[in-house]
């Protein structure tokens, strides 16, 4: 059984004693400490860890900046921020964290978290076919089969499930989520939209070479005139 190699990096020792508490309680883990930034750093340096669990605002050097060099290593870990300040999210999910625990949060959370480090970190031979989308408490997981349609604006993501449910995440960027997707039947038909082919109703023709992609669900998609050649060579009307 592998055991998994944690540093949690908090200055405050209250949290450090309920996060030592915690992962007590979680099996397979091996669990060290660094009291500030600067420690982390050199912990990083000269050994090999599989999870940060990562506080943002620390002395000597700033959680950010510490993931911004994790992400920099040979084996670089998972990174889980858990923080007080919810407006640290999207600088957390921006520089690649598999996940944001606000404070205070339970030891179900933290469990969740570990797990869905550990899922990214393990090697599989499955194809993963499914996106995690984290909410406040835990996460709402959608197989790609169940996803229609995806749109961006103001960096955050709107995710259109099949059920007509639309889901709005912070947690990834575009290009991350297209990276993800398969193609087929995923096409990217502007510079923030994502739709399933398999899901599209309708092509009208728009202005200045754009079209307007009707789903299933009655929702409309905009296709620029950059993406429109892709698109309708996907849904048969061009060769």
């Amino acid at each position: 059984m592998r055991i998994w190699r944690i540093l949690v990096v908090e200055d405050e020792e209250p949290a450090r004693r309920l996060l030592r508490r915690y992962l007590n309680q979680i099996p397979h883990v091996s669990v060290d400490e660094a009291t500030d930034g600067t420690q982390a750093l050199e912990k990083l340096q000269n050994e090999t860890w599989d999870i940060i669990l990562l506080d943002i605002e620390m002395p000597g050097m700033d959680g950010v900046s510490l993931m911004h060099f994790a992400r920099s290593l040979p084996h670089p870990p998972a990174i889980i921020f858990t923080t007080a300040y919810s407006e640290h999210a999207v600088k957390a999910f921006e520089g690649g964290a598999v996940d944001y625990l606000l404070k205070p949060f339970s030891i179900e959370r933290l469990r969740q978290a570990i797990e869905r480090a550990q899922h990214q970190l393990a090697p599989s031979s499955l194809a993963i076919d499914k996106l995690a989308i984290p909410r406040k408490e835990g996460h709402v997981i959608l197989s790609f089969s169940e996803i229609l349609g995806i749109r961006v604006e103001d960096r955050v993501l709107s995710i259109e499930a099949a059920t007509g449910q639309v889901y709005e995440t912070r947690a990834y960027t575009l290009q991350q989520i297209e990276e993800k997707l398969p193609s087929p039947p995923f096409l990217r038909i502007a510079r923030d939209a994502i739709i399933n082919v398999d899901a599209v109703r309708e092509v009208l023709p728009w202005f200045s070479g754009r079209y307007k992609v009707m789903l299933r669900t009655m929702s409309i998609y905009m296709c620029s005139r950059e993406y429109a050649p892709t698109l309708l060579r996907a849904v048969g009307l061009r060769e």
